[in-house]
Parts: structure tokens; sequence; C-alpha cells
């Protein structure tokens, strides 16, 4: 016998209580003899005896009540072996729910419980021994809990063939488990049927994630959980997301990839191997350790090389190049583990290969050095090899914005607000950085305060306030290698480590010529309650007041230094730091230098496929290396790809009238599972219990042991309580 509640048995003590109190209240009787009393005494003696019996029954009587109040709450119940076919007898009609899910494919190492067969291929066995069981005329179908949809056996039927054949063609799946919708189903084809026994059985690995409190079967059903791991504690480690991000201080084609790693077990892992791979070959490999139900994040930096674009397409059956210049397949992979299919994530990556910085100068000079742009060019201008990184277009107000389409970046320094007015630029550039593109703004002495406010109030992440003099102004006479200044001007005092832009100032040299620069003058700027929102201050001076601010716009970013970026109000420009920060601050506004996929595309989701005027075919080539053709798609502006069953990348090649198909790297894709499958942890007994009340559990060994069926004893329990009750008043009732 079992407790379902075992903390209410504490109070079974009680039973001692009407003990205690009667010992305590008895009497010892004092014996005189009397010779009038001498002639009851035979009688007073059969009296007596009846008195003692009905004393002693009124306290056992007693004693059992307040015993059985705390069994009662405790809720006891039996756990007895049979075997299945005298456990369904009595079921005329049955729905089985199989897991299918990702969950399924794990294999234990061999153990003397769980053999080593993987947890799905126990399922098979368990689906198959219940078939067995069912009673001669009973009807059964047999649906999956990854996807209600599609049932195997969608009907009842007592047709043991089409079962058994229908359970040995079923096959794991990388999908989710859908419990809630499988049970609705369940319902639906039982409630088709009325005045009969009906049983659900659910044959999975009942993990938490998929036991929720979106599961209500009817009351007149009974739920079988046939635990496919037999209550047994499942150990996992698995990359749960996967993301990447430039790193500036490497190059335009470097990045930053991050790995989120969780350990699912209830037991530490050490030195756990953490490769990445590019495009199929592994660049780079760490160790990780991860706590107990734990979590860390592995990084990897690596310079993604351009490649040539294909040569050969899809479907030709010749080899295949890379997918293109900029698109490049990455993953992280973990060691083998019992759960294999989840030691992997991938990520489709962009890489531009150079980049485009637009400079549009406010205020251009006839001496070369003395030009606004002058100091900003020498940090960006390209060296005159093919394989530069970084263009670089400069132009003046004059000459207009062109087509920004073209540029991942733009400089505005020290315009006049009348002149991007007149111009209409102020509104150009706010449509370019609301749709992606990055834009720093350089002060100067032809910035009018209230004009700037006014023109360029949609961009500024903060309204000017003042122009604060902090030191004498450098002369434009002195050379590279003197002091600017002639007083002691201000320092910068204060940097927002967290900031990707300042990783590379954290420390060092570096850092130390950063901080050294001094400042002659600055604006400064109001405080707003947009500042607190928006906007970012990156670098500050020593006085507090912002010197590098950040604003999101849109989709995209506005940078304000609050200085000049020449050498009119600082000598920052012939600092040694001047040139990474130019750089880091153009690498991080570039709107297209790093970009994943538009969407992350799960197992079992459609992923829509972009055409173009005149495509009459697709060719969609899988992981795995199996093509699918789509064919007869003229006029179609979207074709919507339902057949993401595998996790990997996807390539797409379209073809028109032709005939000719070529590859569509812009339209490739990868597809990652359900984190939530990762996660095997065992529902708890309060969910399960929740879940059963009032059906009965039915848990079934995978070792092929009978079966254990738990018998409820409450209600027995409940009438015996209210029989002493009344017995309790009959022995009170008699004289």
């Amino acid at each position: 016998m079992h407790l379902l509640s075992p903390a209410y048995a504490v109070f079974l003590v009680l039973g001692i209580l009407p003990v205690l109190i009667h010992l305590h209240g008895r009497r010892r009787a004092q014996v005189r003899k009397l010779p009038t009393l001498l002639l009851l005494r035979a009688s007073n003696r059969r009296v007596a005896q009846r008195t003692r019996l009905r004393h002693v029954l009124l306290l056992l009587v007693r004693v059992l009540l307040l015993m059985a109040i705390p069994f009662l709450l405790a809720r006891p119940f039996a756990e007895t072996d049979s075997d299945l076919p005298v456990q369904v007898s009595q079921t005329q009609r049955a729905v089985l729910i199989f897991d299918d899910s990702l969950s399924m494919m794990y294999q234990p190492q061999s153990d003397a419980k769980l053999g080593s067969a993987t947890l799905f291929e126990r399922g098979l066995k368990l689906a198959s021994r219940i078939i067995d069981a069912l009673p001669q005329g009973a009807e059964a179908a047999l649906i999956l809990g990854s996807r209600a949809g599609e049932t195997p056996v969608g009907d009842l039927t007592s047709d043991r063939t089409r079962l058994y054949s229908a359970i040995s063609a079923l096959r794991p799946t990388y999908r989710p488990s859908d419990l809630p919708s499988a049970f609705k189903r369940a319902t639906q084809i039982l409630s088709t049927h009325r005045g009969s026994l009906k049983r659900i059985y659910v044959i999975g690995d009942t993990p938490a994630h998929s036991l929720d409190g979106s599961i209500h079967p009817p009351a007149e059903t009974e739920v079988s959980l046939v635990d496919v791991r037999d209550g047994k504690s499942l150990p996992n480690c698995a990359v749960v997301d996967l993301r990447a991000e430039p790193a500036a201080s490497m190059g335009p084609r470097a990045v930053r990839v991050m790995a989120e790693l969780h350990n699912f077990g209830d037991e530490p892992v050490k030195e756990l191997q953490v490769t990445m791979l590019v495009d199929g070959q592994a660049v780079a490999k760490g160790l990780v350790d991860l706590q107990p139900r734990g979590q860390a994040i592995k990084r990897f930096i690596h310079i993604l090389q351009p490649t040539p674009s294909p040569t050969q397409t899809p479907g030709t059956g010749e080899s295949q190049t890379a997918p293109s210049a900029g698109l490049h397949h990455l993953a992280v992979r973990l060691s083998p583990d019992a759960l294999d299919a989840d030691n992997q994530r991938h990520l489709r990556v962009d890489v531009q290969a150079v980049l485009r910085v637009l400079v549009l100068d406010g205020d251009p000079r006839n001496l070369r050095r003395d030009d606004e742009a002058y100091y900003i060019e020498m940090a960006l201008r390209p060296s005159e090899r093919d394989d530069s990184q970084l263009q670089l277009v400069t132009r003046s107000l004059d000459e207009g914005l062109g087509s920004l389409a073209e540029f991942d970046a733009v400089v505005l320094l020290n315009a006049k607000a009348q002149e991007l007015s007149r111009r209409g630029i102020e509104r150009g550039l706010y449509e370019y950085v609301k749709g992606g593109g990055g834009l720093l703004i350089g002060l100067g002495d032809n910035v009018d305060v209230e004009a700037y406010n006014r023109v360029l109030a949609e961009l500024l992440p903060q309204p000017l306030a003042v122009i604060k003099t902090a030191g004498a102004l450098p002369s434009r006479g002195s050379g590279e290698g003197e002091s600017s200044t002639q007083g002691p001007g201000e320092h910068l005092g204060q940097l927002d480590r967290r900031h990707p832009l300042l990783q590379p100032f954290l420390s060092g040299r570096s850092s130390e010529s950063l901080l050294s620069a001094s400042f002659a003058r600055y604006l400064l700027l109001q405080p707003t309650p947009r500042s607190q929102g928006e906007t970012t201050v990156i670098l500050s001076f020593e006085s507090g007041a912002p010197a590098l601010t950040e604003r999101t716009v849109g989709r995209g970013r506005v940078l304000l230094f609050t200085s000049t970026l020449d050498r009119d109000w600082n000598d920052l420009p012939i600092q040694p730091a001047f040139l990474p920060l130019v750089q880091q601050i153009v690498r991080h506004l570039s709107r297209a230098p790093l970009q994943k996929a538009e969407t992350e595309t799960l197992i079992g989701q459609t992923r829509d496929i972009k055409l173009q005027p005149g495509d009459t075919r697709v060719e969609v080539t899988l992981p795995a290396g199996k093509t699918r053709l789509f064919e007869r798609l003229q006029g179609r502006k979207l074709l919507s790809f339902t057949e993401s069953r595998e996790p990997g990348f996807y390539r797409v090649a379209t073809a028109g009238d032709t005939g000719v198909l070529k590859a569509r790297p812009s339209e490739h894709f990868v597809v990652n599972i359900d984190p939530s499958e990762s996660d095997l942890q065992l529902a708890p007994a309060s969910r399960l219990a929740a879940l059963q009340r009032p059906l009965i559990q039915n848990e079934t060994s995978p070792s092929g042991k009978n079966p254990r069926r738990r018998v409820e004893l409450w209600h027995a329990l409940g009438w015996v309580l209210i029989l002493l009750l009344l017995g309790e008043a009959l022995l009170l009732r008699q004289k």
C-alpha cells in the first residue's frame, strides 16, 4: 500500500489521545462490604461486564475514527501486478497516442532496466503489447503525438493487422510533441461512440514540457500514461540558440558567434567539447563546463573569407561551389551523447565583403589639412589594393545625397542646418536611417543649436544645449606631433564597457590613448525623458557630460559626437585611438556587414520562398542532399515550402522560361529543432496527479515486466469512516 499524500500520516498519532484520556480519567473503585448489598453482587457483576465491554468498544471506535481521518487525507492506494490482458479486458474502444517527437530518439547507455534501445523502439514494443491485450472485438485508433492531424489509423478499427502495420511503419521525427492537440483529436474520435468504455493510451517519455495545464481529457475516459523510460532520469546537453554579430575590431568580415548551451541533467558536465563549423568545415573548437541544470555561452571569433559564386547549379549532378560571395552556413556542434539530434544548431550569415561609407562635408576647405573631412578620410581611406575592405565617397552638401541605398554608413560633418533643410538632406537622412542605415553626426562651429534641434529633431539622440569651453582652442598650424591645446582642456572619463563599439578600448594602450585626448570645446545636451529610454551614452567627459551618444531610429541607428571630428576643438584626431575608434563607429553603424536570416525556421514550420517574375520552377535541396521540385509556378509571388522536416541548410534554385536552374542564395535558409524537446525532465507527480484525476494511471515497464495497476483505497476508507461514526452513535445511545 502507498500514500499519495504521505505528509498527513504524521497525524495518525492522534489515535492515542482517547487512550490517554481514558487512562487519565479512570478511577479505582473503593471496596466496602455492606451486608445489605451482598445479594446484589451477582447482578452487578453481569452489568459491569456489559458496561466494560461497551466502554472498550467505544474507546476502540474513537481511536479508529481519529486515525482514519488523516489516513483518508493521505489518499492511500495500492499497486497490483496484473497482466495487461486482464487490465484492458473491459476496454471496448481505445486511442493510442504515440509520441514520435525528437526526444524519443534518446538512446540511453546499456542499462539493466532500460536496455540499449532508443525510447522510440521501446515505445513500438509497448504499443504492440497494448494491441495484443485488447479483447476480442475491441476497436482502436492510432494518432501521433507530434502532429495530431496526421493519423496512421484515424478511425476506430478492430483490424489488428492494420494496427500492427501502422505501428511498424512509424518513424521518429525532429518535431516537438503536441500532446494537447493529440488529446483533442483522441477525444473527437471517441466522442462519436456513446455507452462504451473508453481509454486513451499515451505512449512516450512524458516530459514536463509536454504535459501542461491545457490537457483536459473527458471525465468518462480513462487515461493510461505508458512511460517508455519507466520514470528514469535522463541527462542531456544541447545547443538551444545560435547567433552572430560583427566583430568589428577584427575587420568587416569578422563575426563573433555565440552558442547558448544547456545542461538539462542533474549532474555537472565537465569539458564538453564544442566545435564551430563554417560551410561544413570545422574551424574552431573549445571546452565548456556546465553545472547541473545550468547554461553557458560559448563564443567564437572567425573571419569569413569571401567565396566565389557557384559555377554549377543544383540538379545538374555536378559538384557545387560555395553558395555565394557573402553567404555562409554556420553551425555549432557538441560532442555526441544519448540524444545527438539536438547537439547541433545552424545559422545563415550574410557577410558583406566591402563596406561603403559616404562622408558629407559641411565645411570643405581649399587647404587639405584644414578640410572638415581630412582626418575622417585618413582613418577610413582604403588602400589601393583590389581587396580593400572599405570604400569611401566624400561629397559636399552642394552635391546633394544622391542614392543612399548603396552606402552602409553616412558621416555628417559640421553641416549648417539651413543647408540641410534647404536641400532636403535632413529628410533623406531620416528615411535612410529609418530603413536600417547608420549615421554619425560630428559637430563644429557651423552648428546653430536652435536650428539643429528644429531641423534634425527626428535624428538627434538628445537636443543640443550650449557650447562649453573647457580650454583654449587648438592652433590649426600646429604639427601633428605637437600639443594642440593652449590650456588644460577636458578629458574623457567614462566608458560604457558593455557597448560592443568600445571593446577594443577596455585595456592597454588604446584605452590610454583615448582617455588622454584633450577637448577644448564641446556641446552640452539637454536631458530629456527620451534620453532615458532610446538613447545610450557610450562616452562621457570627466564632468559627466555626454561625448558620444547613440539612438535607435526605426531599423537604423544614429551616433552623435558632441565635439568636432577634426582638430578644431580637440586633439583626438592625432591620438593613436582615433583610427580604430572611427573604424569601430563605421562598422557599428553599418547596416549590413552581418545579417541573420529574416526569421528562424523551426522543424515543421512553413517557409515562404519569394519568387521573381518569370520563375516557373523551384528546386529545394534538403540537408541530406535530396531535392524537391515545384513546377507550374507562373504568376505566383510566393512558394510555401512545408517540408522542413530535418534540421540543416536548405538551398534554393529557380528556373524561368529557359528551364535552366540557377541558385538563388538570397532564399537559402536554415531549419532548427525546437529547443523545448531537449528538456527531458520528467513531469512532476503533482502534474501527473492533476492530469489523471479521477482517471487511472497505468505505468508499463519497457523491460517487458507486468504493468502496474493503481487502485484507489480512499473511497472504501470513506465508507469505513461513516460506519465508525454510526457505531459510535449507537454505543452512546446504550445505557
